[in-house]
């Protein structure tokens, strides 16, 4: 039972992280393809939940794609390989505010 609470609290953090990322990211109840006369009948809830399970489902896609990394692994990489390119982005853009560059 307590595996079962564990697999269904995983399964409501996945529920309510893509609920965030459709209300910030993705136009929340919006529908996709504007306002149309064709598909206004749908209610704001169908469009909300569509994205809510669109977003769940390339979640649970990421994870069963790609394999499980180690501690060590992903330790590794921050350190050998992401810090570094970070404090050199870090240091590029000060360059650029610096000098007033603009891209």
């Amino acid at each position: 039972m307590k595996f079962a609470y564990f697999f269904l609290a995983e399964f409501i953090n996945m529920f309510i992280i893509a609920s965030i990322a459709v209300v910030l990211f993705f136009g929340g109840w919006l529908s996709p393809f504007g306002i149309t006369e064709s598909i206004t009948w749908f209610p704001e809830v169908f469009w909300f939940f569509i994205k809510v399970l669109l977003i769940i489902f390339l979640m649970m896609w990421f994870r069963w794609t790609f394999p499980r990394l180690r501690v060590d692994q992903l330790l590794t990489l921050e350190w050998k390989y992401l810090l570094p390119i970070n404090l050199v982005n870090i240091v590029f853009m000060a360059i650029i505010i610096w000098l007033n560059w603009t891209l």
